[in-house]
């Protein structure tokens, strides 16, 4: 039993990158709040936002873990933590509790000298051999750590419920799935984005090491294992390079279908939406492992949308006139370096640039407010530098995206999953593909405008913010299919609990209320 659970019941989120950390910390509130004791763990302990989220785990109650945090502590220890626990939280020295200071005779003090004289070499000489000893063990292991670390914490911990953000080849998840399988454990994938064959190949398709020709271990693997071949363009792709293919299949940890997202032996997966259900549908996923939820940001979007004030809120928080329609841009992320095509524009500065001119057209000419959220990897001083020249340094918020588009009239972003957020609240929004990936995800929302040129996507906004006719217009499309991407019924939340009760049953039998559903 896990402490701080009253029902014994312990679920596991599983987190390999920060966007799932978004999505799933929802989850867990609101699990918390239905009796779950709730861990968290970090995949690799270079993950981006590691400090940062393991301050809200802390905040919020979480047991938190990531590889080289130690999972035992010995009696040494538990005595220093309980001496500590007197010390004002680390404010107060322990010599002010421990008053009398104790008299140490000169032979003593001659003998303490004379044995650090002596000693001090041979410990300098053992800690740079242990220095050395400890970098190669390093360089062997590294592979091997997240794994070893993510049984670890599994035997630690003895979940009742494993939770991931997603599935893919190569990551831990695979490993606990099988333990999960093994103990009978329960096992489930709640999306943080959409996923599809279509991002694989694009992302891999200009990459070397990828090519099944590259070099002999490639062509083996793409012998031995051809469920790992895929074709794209004029290309023969792996899914991985060949060495961690074979390394995979050898520990018995590669999927069925490598190329398809999500492919796991998870016991459930919490779809988003009717729209990604086909998908999943179309990649023949079997019936069992699907359960139509919705997911956690549906219940924040359908109250932002519901409430005469939501609005009103951001927009004082924004500064902006409220009788005035807003545009919300997504900020692009500099995607240059995993790109090997030639784009559009030379570099990411003289990318920024043009995102910038295009939205200083819409500020200073149009009635829309402009407002920019750009991505927590976004460099501040880049982007203050780009778009001082045209005023719009002031019009940068850090205000959740979540927040900012069910208050917003048009939304611009760049082959990012929140256009779904958009298409669900029925706001019409433009996703220019300035890195020329080529998705066609969204090509079912009627209101959704996609383009890969930068003359198109400025022809777009500027029909978008100065046409009334073709803005309407497109508003009716998004509005007409909004509930195939997304259940807005403001039971989401409640549905995913559900499923996790169904999965790991808990003796509390609570649901989540609204204000757990808060970003």
């Amino acid at each position: 039993m896990t402490a701080g659970s009253p029902s014994g019941k312990s679920i596991l989120f599983v987190i390999n990158e920060a966007g799932e950390f978004v999505e799933l910390r929802r989850v867990a509130l609101a699990a918390k709040q239905a009796g779950y004791s709730i861990n968290f763990l970090f995949a690799s302990a270079s993950y981006v936002n590691l400090r940062q989220d393991r301050a809200f785990c802390r905040l919020n109650g979480f047991n938190d873990f990531f590889p080289g945090r130690s999972l035992r502590r010995s009696h040494l220890s538990r005595q220093y933590a309980s001496i500590s626990q007197d010390l004002d939280n680390g404010y107060a020295p322990h010599s002010l509790k421990n008053a009398t200071r104790p008299r140490i005779s000169k032979l003593a003090m001659w003998s303490a000298l004379i044995l650090s004289s002596i000693s001090s070499p041979i410990i300098r000489l053992s800690s740079k051999l242990n220095a050395a000893a400890n970098a190669r063990k390093e360089r062997r292991s590294n592979l091997f750590q997240p794994f070893n670390y993510a049984r670890n914490v599994y035997n630690k911990i003895r979940p009742s419920l494993v939770v991931f953000g997603q599935e893919f080849p190569g990551s831990i998840n695979s490993l606990l799935t099988r333990m999960c399988n093994n103990d009978k454990v329960p096992t489930l994938i709640i999306p943080f984005a959409v996923g599809t064959t279509k991002e694989m190949v694009e992302s891999l398709s200009d990459k070397p090491a990828y090519d099944s020709d590259q070099n002999l271990l490639n062509r083996t693997a793409a012998k031995l294992f051809p469920h790992w071949v895929n074709y794209y363009a004029d290309k023969k792709l792996l899914r991985l390079p060949g060495d961690k293919i074979i390394l995979l299949e050898a520990c018995g940890l590669a999927p069925e279908h490598p190329w398809i997202p999500n492919n796991s032996k998870v016991t459930r997966i919490a779809v988003e939406s009717p729209e990604m259900l086909r998908y999943y549908q179309r990649m023949q996923f079997p019936a069992s492992q699907l359960s139509l939820t919705g997911a956690a940001y549906d219940d924040i979007l359908y109250n932002a949308r519901h409430s005469e004030t939501a609005r009103d809120k951001v927009l004082r928080r924004l500064r902006l006139d409220n009788n005035k329609p807003l545009l919300v841009c997504a900020w692009p992320t500099d995607q240059y370096g995993s790109r090997n095509l030639p784009m559009e524009f030379p570099n990411y500065k003289a990318l920024c640039n043009a995102w910038a001119k295009a939205l200083a057209v819409v500020h200073r000419f149009t009635d829309f407010n402009v407002i920019i959220r750009p991505h927590p990897v976004t460099d501040p001083e880049l982007l203050m530098e780009v778009l001082r020249p045209h005023r719009l340094h002031h019009r940068v918020t850090d205000i959740d995206t979540l927040e900012l588009v069910p208050a917003c009239d048009l939304f611009v972003a760049c082959v990012s999953s929140t256009l779904r957020w958009a298409t669900a609240c029925g706001i019409p929004a433009i996703n220019y593909d300035c890195y020329d990936y080529g998705y066609t995800d969204f090509d079912s929302a009627g209101g959704l405008i996609t383009t890969n040129r930068y003359s198109a996507f400025v022809q777009a906004i500027e029909s978008m913010t100065d046409n009334k006719e073709a803005y309407q217009a497109a508003r009716a499309q998004q509005q007409a299919c909004a509930k195939e991407w997304g259940l807005q019924d403001g039971d989401s939340m409640k549905r995913i609990i559900t499923l996790i009760g169904e999965l790991a049953p808990s003796s509390t039998p609570l649901t989540p209320s609204t204000q757990d559903n808060r970003p």
